[in-house]
């Protein structure tokens, strides 16, 4: 006898060893945790993405851990929960703390090697922790090479190490956690200098996203002292949305982090909302000259900045 495909779609969803789910079903839903830049959260199709492992890689000194600091604050804001694991032993509760994570209730942890951090990261997956921080991948040293005297390297631990644990932690992804790891990059030997995350390769091939952080070009002062960088992110790889090897460039600032309310205004020229003639820009009839005279315009004027907000992000 001939059944039709919902009787067959039915007896296997009531078959529960075989752990079958209808395609619709809410089990499969994420959500997002922003950035709050415009740019970038249009880049990620409304930010990182929960039950999914995200990566952020790039050279040192270009912004990974605070990028990956913006993305706790939004969390906590939204009233969750966040986790950083700490294999670099660099967490400074002041520098998070002026980056606008709320520390007293970030839980963080310096694991003494790379399987002591990855039960850290299991174990706050099943809880359900809304963001967990892995600071990094660079960073994770198996017992076996800790263990041993300071010549011991056999080939590849690292990343036989790193493919070997993350089939085991993913699946708890289910719970609801967005799991962001850190790592940088480091040149191949051979006659072509190519750019490779310690680890190997497994960990691109897991990652849901995988972010590329870089330095584009310098933000100097009106003496020519370098204050800052412009720091491009790079969508080098998604499951899950967003604009799939495009880039979105944001002002970073040593001494602020981002620019946020410079990040606003590029993204008000480049969506015709601010006009700009040479040196003048023009904002809701009010005319400004000058980058810090449009920014000194925003932040004098009440409510106006809200309004560019509303606007930009429409």
């Amino acid at each position: 006898m001939k059944h039709s495909a919902e009787e067959v779609i039915e007896d296997l969803l009531k078959t529960t060893k075989l752990n079958f789910h209808r395609g619709s079903d809410d089990s499969f839903l994420y959500s997002r945790i922003p950035f709050g830049i415009p740019a970038l959260d249009q880049l990620t199709g409304g930010g990182i993405p929960k039950k999914r492992m995200t990566i952020l890689y790039g050279p040192t000194n270009v912004g990974k851990s605070y990028l990956a600091s913006q993305i706790v604050v939004n969390a906590q804001k939204a009233g969750g929960t966040a986790a950083w694991i700490d294999t670099e032993l660099s967490w400074d509760s002041d520098w998070y703390k002026k980056c606008g994570v709320d520390v007293d209730n970030t839980l963080v942890s310096q694991p003494i090697n790379g399987e002591e951090a990855m039960d850290m990261v299991r174990e706050l997956m099943q809880m359900g922790i809304d963001v967990i921080i892995l600071d990094s991948i660079a960073g994770l040293v198996p017992t076996a090479v800790v263990e041993e005297e300071f010549s011991y390297n056999p080939m590849a631990w690292q990343a036989r190490f790193v493919n070997s644990a993350l089939p085991k932690i993913l699946p708890n992804l289910k719970k609801g956690s967005a799991l962001v790891a850190i790592n940088q990059v480091r040149s191949s030997i051979g006659p072509v200098a190519l750019d490779n995350m310690p680890g190997g390769l497994a960990q691109s091939f897991f990652a849901h996203f995988l972010l590329q952080v870089r330095r584009k070009g310098w933000i100097e002062d009106k003496d020519k002292a370098k204050v800052g960088f412009d720091m491009e992110i790079r969508l080098r790889k998604t499951k899950v949305g967003g604009e799939n090897w495009d880039s979105a460039v944001v002002p970073f600032r040593v001494e602020g982090g981002i620019d946020v309310l410079e990040s606003f205004i590029r993204e008000g020229i480049d969506k015709k909302v601010i006009t700009q003639a040479g040196a003048w820009y023009t904002y809701n009839g009010e005319k400004a000259m000058g980058l810090n005279g449009i920014k000194a315009l925003f932040k004098d004027t009440e409510g106006l900045f809200d309004k560019l907000k509303e606007e930009v992000t429409v």
